[in-house]
């Protein structure tokens, strides 16, 4: 009641009391979701694989038997301690470990001591990283009130989710936590394209505090906050409470509030989701434009009854708006330029290829016009949605050993035609491998259906090519890989050229005193240059991924519980595993030697090559150890106790008490 009284004022002043309770209610309306009880501490789900530890621990330390009982546990604890008891106790750990040090912790799965107070973290995080604003929508129109409207994520920063979080108040205000980032003295420091986001336009302003002895801020200039502690002391002070903050009403536009509801209706995923509005004539504009928006085919179809059912009962002089689906420029008042909703060169080639008026001569051709223009485009959720799917995948694909470009070097880029059958080829390939790679692909029959999940394969392509760690990876994700994606690039790219330069230079030099310590050191270097330097069609390159692949595949299908103890009991995964690039000639040879005969009698027709005094003899040894080098790291990382059980069967002579792994202890000791 107090926000509508505002309204006409353009400014709305709270005490740090309510403000801070308010804070807090919006967070236990986020938090209280029944979507959030059982995903928010299940242990095995995947966006919580970093804190299983800690959730495991915590229901050891307490007794609890489920996710939701956890939930339940850290529910009380929010409704029954105050904001500032929270950000007392979130300020405690904050100055025990650090900033840095808890995320860290939280990053690389460590157990935190203090396991009944962390989720104060939590609480502090959202505090800290959001400011509060307040948006009004403009005359004539309204803010779409939904089931789900209290608590919408939306935006990325960073490829982060989570610029805004949106809290539908009524019709005509919305309150919306806006991430710091983007503040005006940080945002000019971050690059144009960190942020993707339908509110981009909307620029609230922070609130201005008025602190108890002094004005606008001055006062507080002069308090010592050295510490998070401190700064949790004053706000929970007597001296604190007596803070206000004045916040300067944001009003909207036309265009802003209509893209504000698109953000609201696009969340409307089924027929029993509720849907409230005062003025049938706003809401019939605005389920006309979020319809006629290329990126809201899909959902917008819901709309259709409400829409019909509108039109049929609206007054005479609204029932004349035109239908849906017409020309974006007639779908509004006389005031707006329809054209700022949508991104009009997108949404009319999405059109085209939609109803069938424009054909292209294979799908990837049309996939990769789609792109060019979506990657010009102005942010849409069509663009959006692909971006977040293509992130998933990317992230998964990264290699945390990768090596590093040299610099300046350019690759080359996706051509913007293929043969057909090497278009066919290359998406019933790289569809069902982004969803392996945690991308949610639509897999759907419709024809925009299909080409969202082309467009992402062309997305995710040419992040791909651009970064030899993740190009590498997935080339030897499978033997079938090498050979497709090679079909992208002409002959000749500059790794290629590259490639051919450092294999002929090696095998020159090969007679004269050696630059490497062993046979390892060399195979690990030629993988460096041959495998993890960018896209490249060089027959050493696929012959190494396909190898490398085939013996992935092959050493993956392992029963690691048919291993000796104490080898079966122990952990197979150590993602962070990083091989080391040096080991002696002596245990080089017998690494390579073990090697090869485990792959002899587990892959099906591998014989290992001989080497020999020819260019071409030397170059497929060079390969088989390339690709062992590569099978060595995958062992590392996801068969550990595998790999371990075979190094520890090194004979007692071989002096075997060596390192293969970077920060780890001497492999074979015991």
């Amino acid at each position: 009641m107090d926000l509508h009284e505002a309204l006409p004022k353009g400014t709305f002043t709270l005490k740090r009391r309510p403000l801070e309770l308010l804070r807090k209610f919006l967070f236990i309306m986020h938090y209280r979701n029944v979507s959030c009880s059982g995903i928010y501490f299940q242990a095995d789900h995947p966006e919580n694989a970093v804190a299983r530890q800690w959730i495991e621990s915590f229901m050891k330390a307490k007794g609890i038997q489920s996710a939701v009982e956890i939930w339940l546990h850290f529910l009380r604890y929010y409704l029954d301690a105050s904001h500032s008891d929270i950000m007392r106790d979130a300020a405690e750990l904050v100055e025990k470990y650090g900033e840095e040090g808890l995320q860290k912790m939280i990053t690389k799965s460590h157990i935190l001591p203090d396991l009944e107070h962390f989720p104060a973290y939590t609480y502090h995080v959202l505090a800290n990283n959001y400011f509060f604003s307040i948006w009004e929508a403009v005359e004539g129109e309204e803010f779409i009130v939904t089931h789900n409207a209290f608590g919408l994520w939306e935006g990325l920063r960073g490829g982060c989710p989570g610029l805004h979080r949106i809290f539908v108040v009524s019709p005509r205000i919305a309150i919306v936590l806006r991430h710091v980032v983007s503040r005006p003295e940080m945002k000019e420091n971050i690059k144009p394209d960190a942020f993707v986001s339908y509110l981009l336009d909307v620029n609230p302003a922070p609130p201005t505090p008025i602190y108890s002895r002094g004005e606008h801020g001055t006062y507080i200039k002069h308090v010592n906050f050295q510490s998070a502690m401190s700064v949790a002391r004053y706000r929970s002070s007597q001296e604190g409470e007596n803070d206000s903050f004045v916040f300067k009403i944001t009003k909207l536009s036309r265009p802003q509030t209509l893209q504000f509801n698109f953000v609201v209706l696009v969340n409307v995923t089924t027929k029993t989701c509720a849907l409230t509005f005062l003025s049938r004539g706003s809401m019939l504009r605005t389920a006309r434009a979020f319809q006629s928006s290329p990126a809201n085919f899909r959902a917008s179809e819901l709309f259709v009854p409400l829409i019909t059912q509108l039109s049929n009962t609206m007054e005479t002089g609204v029932s004349a708006l035109r239908p849906p689906l017409q020309s974006p420029a007639v779908f509004l008042d006389q005031d707006v330029d329809a054209l700022t909703l949508v991104d009009i060169e997108l949404y009319v080639l999405l059109m085209q290829i939609c109803t069938g008026s424009r054909r292209f001569e294979t799908a990837y051709d049309r996939a990769h016009l789609v792109f060019t223009i979506m990657e010009k485009a102005k942010p849409t959720l069509f663009a959006d949605e692909i971006s977040r799917e293509v992130e998933k995948a990317f992230k998964v694909c990264k290699e945390k050993d990768e090596i590093s470009p040299a610099e300046g070097v350019s690759f080359a880029p996706l051509p913007s035609s293929i043969s057909n059958e090497s278009s066919s080829q290359l998406f019933q390939f790289m569809i069902p491998c982004m969803s392996r790679l945690g991308a949610v692909m639509s897999g759907g029959e419709g024809s925009l259906e299909e080409l969202q999940d082309e467009v992402a394969v062309m997305s995710f392509l040419a992040c791909a090519s651009s970064n030899p760690g993740v190009w590498h990876a997935l080339s030897c994700i499978s033997p079938q890989a090498p050979e497709i994606l090679s079909r992208l690039f002409k002959k000749d790219t500059l790794t290629d050229v590259s490639v051919r330069i450092f294999t002929r230079n090696m095998y020159r030099s090969r007679a004269s005193p050696s630059s490497f310590s062993s046979g390892f050191h060399l195979a690990y270097s030629l993988r460096a240059m041959c495998g993890m330097a960018g896209p490249t069609t060089n027959p050493i390159s696929q012959s190494y991924y396909q190898l490398t692949a085939s013996m992935i595949q092959c050493l993956g299908r392992i029963t690691l519980r048919s291993l000796p103890e104490p080898y079966a009991s122990q952990p197979r995964e150590r993602p962070k595993a990083r091989l080391v690039y040096k080991i002696p000639e002596k245990h080089s040879d017998l690494l390579f030697s073990i090697m090869k005969v485990i792959l002899q009698k587990s892959l099906p027709g591998y014989e290992p090559a001989p080497g020999g005094d020819t260019l071409d003899q030397t170059v497929r040894k060079w390969i088989d150890e390339m690709a062992i080098v590569g099978c060595l790291a995958w062992l590392g990382k996801h068969r550990r106790n595998f790999l371990d059980w075979v190094l520890d069967g090194f004979p007692q002579e071989s002096d075997k008490n060596f390192k293969l792994f970077e920060d780890e202890e001497v492999i074979g000791s015991t």
